[in-house]
C-alpha cells in the first residue's frame, strides 16, 4: 500500500499577496501556467535522482522539477471521493478565498509545508486569545483520525506525520534553526 495522505484546506487569503505569489498560487492549484519565478519557494526544496551508480564520481544527477502541489483532479485513488482545488476572488472583504481536497505522498510534503508556512502569513486569524482557527485537515488514507491544520499566530500548525516526514526542513527567513522551530510552544503545545 502507498504511503497516501488525505489533505482538506479552507482558507481566506488576503488580497496583498504579490501578483507573482498569486500567479504561483494558481500554478499550485492548475488555474494558471508555471511562472518563470517561483517566490512562494516551493523549488527550494528538488529531489536529485543518479543517472547511472551513485557511487562512480563521473555519475550524473538529475533535479526533479518542481510540481504544482494541489493540481489533482478527477476521482481520488485512496481516499475516495473527488479531489478539488478552487481559487476564488472575494468581493468584500478584497482577497482570496482556497478550497483544497487533494491526496498527497509524504515526497510531497516539503512543498506542503513551503505553503502552508506561506499561507499562515497570508491569513487572519479569526480567534483571539490564542485560541487558534480550524484551517483543515491531513488523515492517513486507511485511518479515521484526522490531523487538525490550525492557524495560530500567522503560523499554519503542521501535524506529527508532515513533521516527521521532513526532518531537514528550513524556514530560515522566520526561525534560527529548525529545532527552535520543532519546539515552539504553541506548535507542540495547541491541542486539536
Amino acid at each position: 500500500m502507498a504511503d497516501i495522505y488525505e489533505l482538506v484546506l479552507s482558507v481566506d487569503i488576503h488580497a496583498d499577496v504579490t501578483d507573482d505569489e498569486l500567479a504561483e498560487l494558481r500554478w499550485h492549484v492548475g488555474q494558471g501556467p508555471r511562472p518563470g519565478r517561483l517566490p512562494i519557494g516551493t523549488d527550494r526544496y528538488g529531489e536529485t535522482y543518479p543517472l547511472g551508480d551513485p557511487d562512480d564520481p563521473d555519475c550524473e544527477w538529475e533535479d526533479a522539477e518542481a510540481e504544482p502541489v494541489f493540481a489533482q483532479r478527477g476521482a481520488a485513488r485512496r481516499v475516495g471521493g473527488a479531489l478539488v482545488a478552487e481559487l476564488a476572488a472575494r468581493e468584500r472583504p478584497d482577497g482570496w478565498a482556497l478550497t483544497v481536497r487533494q491526496e498527497l505522498h509524504p515526497d510531497d510534503f516539503y512543498r506542503l509545508r513551503t505553503l502552508l508556512d506561506w499561507l499562515g502569513r497570508c491569513l487572519a486569524d479569526t480567534h483571539a486569545g490564542g485560541a487558534g482557527s480550524f484551517v483543515g485537515y491531513t488523515r492517513f488514507h486507511e485511518s479515521t483520525e484526522i490531523a487538525p491544520l490550525v492557524l495560530l499566530d500567522g503560523r499554519i500548525r503542521v501535524p506529527e506525520d508532515v513533521r516527521s516526514h521532513t526532518p531537514h526542513w528550513e524556514d530560515t527567513e522566520h526561525w534560527e534553526d529548525t529545532e527552535h522551530w520543532e519546539d515552539t510552544e504553541h506548535w507542540e503545545d495547541t491541542e486539536p
